[in-house]
């Protein structure tokens, strides 16, 4: 039982508030710790919205060694996302050279194969992915909100 139930119920059996009270009380209560589920459950299924990339530099120093390169971009989401349906429709042999540049590079994304279910499940999977590199010069992070 909450702590905050036990004090309702305590309340009725000192006599600070009659049933009716508490049962107002109760249900307010109930209420309350529903409405903050559905709003856990929603935070938790909700679409990324942006791509936020941050650059904060240490000591007021910026990349090499200059003075305030702070960066902070945001790039919409639904922009990725048209950008990854255009390279669906570029012709084959350019995928193929896209598909193992990107392979070089230790990402292995097959545009081949790239549909609307596939780039949703890839941002949804970038919702949870937080990127932080940390440097005696600069902090760079890499998120979705």
């Amino acid at each position: 039982m909450s702590e905050e139930r036990l004090k309702i119920l305590n309340m009725v059996a000192e006599g600070k508030i009659t049933a009716e009270e508490a049962e107002k009380l109760l249900d307010a209560l109930d209420q309350e710790q529903n409405d903050a589920a559905v709003a856990s459950t929603k935070t938790k299924t909700r679409k990324p919205k942006s791509l936020r990339i941050m650059v904060e530099p240490k000591n007021g120093q910026g990349a090499g060694g200059r003075h305030g390169d702070w960066v902070n971009i945001k790039v919409p989401i639904m922009l990725i996302k048209a950008g990854m349906k255009l390279g669906s429709i570029l012709p084959n042999g350019h995928k193929e050279k896209i598909s193992n540049h990107f392979k070089d590079k230790g990402i292995n994304i097959d545009l081949n194969n790239l549909d609307s279910n596939a780039i949703d499940n890839l941002l949804m999977g970038l919702k949870e992915t937080s990127i932080v590199v940390d440097d005696e010069k600069e902090t760079v992070k890499i998120f979705c909100e």
